[in-house]
């Protein structure tokens, strides 16, 4: 075939392999940020340009035909192809430019990255910076994020995994709580105190301690429950009750004294906590972008640079 005649198409082709991949047009409009009818005409037009029926159609399913399928896989083929060709010319080592998403839980992304980014937007003027910031897991290729950080002891598997740090979970209440109603002894002592709670599931009020061979599951309650770490964190200095933390969240307020740690010796089970990783797919071409930036987050966190976690 003519490339001339191949070349307005490469945009309905791409949009294709996007509409198979989210498994809706209103998804693929969506992710794209254009209406269901322009995607549904672009599908259209690349059907009848290559006179094919490509996808089955209902009002709640669609379905690849099979000339479909075989499309959408070369098709996605050409789409991997374009990537390795942007990320083969953003990979010189002396061109830190281009675009960069990066996507990070909430608390982490304002309490500990934000000062580090602003610093790197500054030294790299000519790399366009977009954060993400959510915590929902999200799949760092179907949501087309270059780099995804997050707190986990299970990396995920496919991607390159570089350490940034390490966070624990922190048992605390005000100074003011612990003098009114006296430090926790023991873990079954937590349940005859005010406990807050996030809230996000039954088994956030179901509180595990471990201590060498010990285990204790303590259920807890309290007069507060709330999924936002710096509304609980308020809550805790004003003395309602005693709460979980990821220690980036209270440190500063255990060392001005404003916190205690309670129970020490135990440790605190949950999300939450886990080595801080920055995962990001595996290529021949590695954008010099994605490979500056993670260099730069471990040299901001004096972390050394391992090889690749598996």
């Amino acid at each position: 075939m003519n490339t001339n005649k191949l070349l307005p198409f490469l945009y309905e082709m791409a949009i294709f392999v996007k509409v198979v991949e989210l498994g809706s047009f209103s998804s693929a409009a969506q992710n794209i940020g254009v209406s269901p009818s322009s995607i549904s005409r672009a599908v259209s037009r690349l059907e009848g340009f290559l006179n094919e029926k490509l996808l089955e159609r209902t009002t709640r399913n669609m379905r690849l035909t099979s000339t479909g399928q075989e499309v959408f896989m070369l098709c996605r083929d050409m789409l991997e192809s374009a990537k390795m060709a942007v990320s083969a010319a953003q990979s010189d080592q002396n061109n830190v430019a281009g675009s960069l998403i990066v996507a990070a839980p909430k608390a982490l992304s304002k309490q500990v990255l934000m000062p580090m980014i602003l610093d790197f937007i500054q030294k790299y003027p000519n790399v366009t910076f977009q954060l993400k910031v959510t915590d929902i897991m999200i799949d760092p290729i179907g949501d087309e994020v270059d780099v995804l950080i997050h707190l986990t002891n299970k990396p995920i598997e496919g991607l390159i995994a570089k350490r940034i740090g390490e966070c624990r979970l922190i048992l605390c209440a005000s100074t003011g709580y612990v003098e009114k109603f006296g430090k926790p002894i023991h873990p079954d002592d937590l349940a005859q105190h005010n406990c807050l709670c996030l809230g996000e599931n039954p088994i956030d009020q179901v509180w595990k301690f471990t201590n060498n061979t010990q285990k204790v599951v303590v259920n807890v309650s309290g007069s507060f429950v709330v999924n936002h770490s710096e509304i609980r964190r308020a809550a805790v200095l004003n003395g309602t009750g005693i709460s979980v933390f990821p220690d980036f969240v209270i440190l500063r307020d255990i060392e001005s004294n404003e916190a205690v740690e309670l129970l020490p010796d135990w440790h605190v089970s949950g999300s939450y906590q886990g080595e801080i990783l920055a995962q990001y797919a595996q290529s021949k071409y590695i954008p010099n972008q994605i490979k500056v930036f993670v260099k730069y987050m471990q040299d901001y966190f004096n972390v050394e640079s391992p090889n690749n976690i598996e």
